[in-house]
């Protein structure tokens, strides 16, 4: 009895050794098992990773439709808190798109017109001292074909001090134009971007910030973005970090600095003279899905995924018109007003669009030159790798780079369906 009851026991062990054995298979197989959406976000997180990219937003979309949109990684590296598709990110010069656009308005309003020399706006006279006679447009603005360059770095980006000849010296002024007339040369210029806001304040008689928010985004049916910090829902801000080489680590960047905010609070805003202030150069503050209604709309000649009509067809086709010549020497063939077609990026393939780099800050938007596909990407910090295509060209910024490629070779057959 003994003995059989033996047996007995060592079989039910065996049986339920057998059994723990197979269910443990069964979960390792499941665990094996990730959905699309897993999958895509663990390459993603591989670039991320790969660039020291603490968070990223990213949208695709197809015609009207999204494709596929994520936001990965952290909103605040200190607090760990994860980072979501509305958090806003400061999206640096594809700000300058706003200001473009702005523009592009008022002409249609009858309030300017491209052609007109800057110094009906400004309240002072902008002249490269070369070639006194020689007026600078707005269009040469918008285009940085004015000959002006961004001397004495970005701190004085944001005012006039270095223009303006009732406030620096003739020689320092000869050091912000080159050798070249305005209209015969391009050269990317912040600073002349940011003297916009004076000819918009001008010309608008509203403040830029307000001109934007009112005309633009609010139409769109956004609300969470603009270039005044106090209009924003500061709780979805995405802290921004700049990368040290040398220790291989991310340091938080200053990102959201009030300037005319407290001017206003203070009652010391000067209308068109602080407007440089609101860096139209690269102050907006907005969600990667809402950027992506605002490269839809480009992309859509005008009108938002809304259906508003934020500019008018011709105006907005003008927006997309090439205005510099072909140029090898750049990552990209040409520039429009404050757009850029992009050839480097994917092969056989004419993305429009623009990106920015600001304080780690790394961002792009871009629509398909020939389809109805496009798609829109931040990142809150970078390591300022550098990708190279297949044909040895600079594509650009890495993150960038791969991120498109791979999410438009994995929905390539959606993107270019007819």
């Amino acid at each position: 009895m003994y003995m059989k009851r033996r047996f007995y026991f060592i079989v039910t062990l065996a049986l339920v050794a057998c059994l723990c054995a197979g269910t443990a298979d069964a979960r390792k197989k499941a665990k094996k098992v990730i959905t699309p959406e897993e999958e895509i976000a663990a390459q993603l997180r591989q670039y991320m990773d790969t660039c020291r990219t603490a968070g990223m937003s990213v949208v695709l979309v197809k015609g009207d439709k999204v494709v596929y949109q994520a936001a990965l990684g952290y909103r605040d590296l200190a607090t760990k808190d994860t980072l979501e598709l509305t958090d806003i990110f400061r999206i640096a010069s594809i700000s300058k798109s706003f200001s473009a656009a702005s523009t592009l308005q008022l002409q249609a309003a009858g309030k300017l017109s491209l052609d007109d020399d800057v110094n009906k706006y400004l309240p002072f006279s902008l002249r490269n001292p070369r070639y006194p006679d020689i007026p600078i447009t707005i269009k040469q603005m918008l285009s940085h074909t004015t000959s002006m360059n961004d001397y004495g770095g970005a701190s004085w980006y944001h005012d006039d001090r270095y223009v303006n000849p009732a406030r620096t010296t003739a020689d320092t002024i000869a050091k912000v134009f080159f050798d070249y007339a305005p209209g015969w040369g391009f050269k990317y210029s912040n600073r002349g971007l940011n003297l916009m806001g004076m000819v918009i304040e001008r010309a608008s008689g509203e403040r830029f910030d307000n001109y934007v928010r009112q005309h633009i985004l609010l139409p769109m049916g956004i609300t969470n973005a603009g270039f005044n910090l106090d209009s924003l829902d500061k709780s979805t801000f995405t802290r921004l970090y700049t990368y040290n080489k040398k220790a291989d680590s991310l340091k938080l960047a200053a990102g959201y600095i009030p300037s005319n905010e407290k001017k206003l609070a203070d009652g010391t805003y000067r209308p068109v003279l602080d407007a440089c202030d609101w860096s139209p150069t690269g102050g907006m503050k907005i969600s990667a899905p809402d950027l992506a209604k605002w490269m839809m709309t480009i992309r859509d000649n005008g009108v938002a995924p809304n259906g508003v009509r934020i500019l008018s067809e011709a105006d907005a086709i003008k927006m997309k018109t090439p205005v510099t010549p072909p140029d090898k020497s750049r990552n990209w063939q040409y520039y429009c007003l404050n757009l850029i077609w992009q050839t480097n990026i994917i092969e056989g393939r004419t993305l429009i669009g623009h990106t920015g780099s600001a304080q780690g800050l790394k961002s792009f938007m871009y629509f398909d030159k020939d389809s109805d596909w496009g798609i829109v990407g931040i990142c809150s910090s970078d390591n300022n790798a550098s990708a190279i295509n297949p044909n040895g060209i600079s594509g650009g910024t890495k993150i960038h780079y791969d991120v498109i490629n791979y999410l438009f070779n994995r929905f390539k057959d959606t993107l270019l369906a007819e």
